[in-house]
């Protein structure tokens, strides 16, 4: 019996590794180039977010960066803001800005879902299978990194 368990562990460990194999095999280095370049896409329309929402917090009379981030803490909940002693000025100013960060995270995600169809052969399957791969899979994101410098390497010889 105990034969039969490591013989099954063993063909268990041998269909793994050829299925991380395939997987690998199956996402080329056109997709990788094409999701990394998704994502350049994705960190500017973040970064977005953060260089708008500085600039409100700049231009809002009274409020600071301390203060914004304070207050972000309590991520809207009613009671923690008053515990933290937010003045209605304030309370309404992260309404206004979370409205804005929520409509732009909204839009980032349309727009991911947009290019996935659209760039990647397989659409949001592929987008799916890199983006779990490279949470678990070494050698893919070993490639994707390699991939990722080039691209950088590009930019900057561009510049």
């Amino acid at each position: 019996m105990k034969k039969l368990s490591y013989l099954f562990v063993a063909f268990m460990l041998f269909v793994a590794g050829n299925t991380a194999v395939a997987q690998d095999e199956e996402i080329s280095n056109e997709d990788l180039r094409r999701y990394a370049l998704m994502m350049e896409v994705v960190d500017a329309m973040k970064q977005e977010i953060s260089d708008i929402t500085n600039d409100m917090i700049k231009n809002q009379e009274g409020m600071t960066g301390k203060r914004y981030m304070e207050l972000a803490a309590a991520k809207g909940d009613e009671a923690k803001l008053n515990e933290l002693g937010a003045k209605e000025f304030e309370k309404k100013f992260m309404e206004v800005i979370t409205k804005q960060q929520n409509e732009r995270k909204e839009a980032i995600g349309d727009v991911v879902q947009v290019l996935a169809t659209k760039m990647l052969p397989g659409g949001g399957k592929t987008y799916k299978a890199i983006k779990s791969g490279l949470a678990s899979d070494e050698s893919l994101k070993a490639r994707y990194e390699k991939i990722e410098a080039q691209m950088k390497l590009q930019e900057d010889g561009d510049a």
